[in-house]
């Protein structure tokens, strides 16, 4: 008769071979598993090269030239904002798999730098055209040029001091000196129209209190004012500062 404690031990035995096969077959496939990570992490971050290239050239030409100082005028937040996406969606790095930096061969981490750089470009071109969105958004002009500043722009009714002059500390902390020349040229007409429309308001209350003449409507004054609104541009503030022209004119006997 089989003694039971051999029997036992023989039974113990074999659930440990078990037990080590499995182990072993476990370890073996999740070795397999990583393996085949790494290989395909490795295979898309080498097929990266090629997206990283375009978006390079991307940037190069949302530029007027070589400087990278000017952007293309042509330029828009949706395609700006097409670059970034074309970006971000690139994996280049061994966090991007969930990996060590050491799973992955040498080029990876240069990739890695190269897509960190890239972003850096990238942001200055969305701030840069940010601040232009601002300031175009301060005229009624549907375009104006990007490239050479023209005086032949027209500010909204209602810009005030406190917005052009948050555009102009951002265009300072910008680089590019043609780019900011240009900015603070349009910033600078901005703010002349602002003035004078500021100054012709603050003559006029000062002129009409109701709708009737003080005794500060004098003719020398009155002709100022005439020669001031004759350059307003915004046709509602002209509007506005000629009916108050017509108060005084029709009370004075001008």
């Amino acid at each position: 008769m089989r003694n039971p404690w051999l029997k036992g031990v023989s039974v113990f035995i074999v659930a440990l071979i078990a037990i080590g096969v499995n182990v072993l077959g476990y370890m073996r496939t999740k070795e397999s598993q990583e393996a085949q990570r790494i290989e395909q992490a490795v295979n898309t971050i080498n097929s990266q090269q090629k997206q990283l290239e375009i978006v390079r050239s991307a940037i190069e030409e949302a530029y007027v030239d070589e400087t990278q100082d000017l952007l293309q005028p042509t330029l828009t937040v949706t395609q700006v904002t097409t670059i970034e996406n074309q970006l971000e969606r690139l994996k280049v790095s061994a966090a991007d798999f969930s990996l060590s930096a050491s799973d992955l061969p040498s080029n990876a981490e240069n990739l890695s730098q190269e897509k960190t750089e890239l972003q850096a470009q990238l942001q200055l071109i969305r701030e840069k055209i940010d601040v232009q969105t601002s300031l175009t958004n301060l005229f009624t002009n549907e375009t104006i040029n990007l490239e050479v500043a023209t005086n032949d722009v027209v500010i909204r009714q209602d810009v005030t001091l406190d917005e052009i002059n948050k555009i102009r500390d951002a265009v300072t902390d910008l680089p590019g000196e043609q780019w900011a020349t240009l900015m603070n040229e349009y910033l600078d007409y901005a703010e002349a129209q602002f003035s004078r429309a500021k100054a012709l308001t603050k003559s006029f209350d000062e002129m009409l209190q109701d709708g009737i003449v003080t005794e500060a409507a004098t003719y020398e004054r009155y002709l100022s004012a005439v020669d001031s609104v004759a350059q307003v541009r915004n046709p509602e503030l002209k509007e506005q500062f000629q009916t108050q022209l017509s108060q005084i004119s029709e009370q004075m006997g001008y």
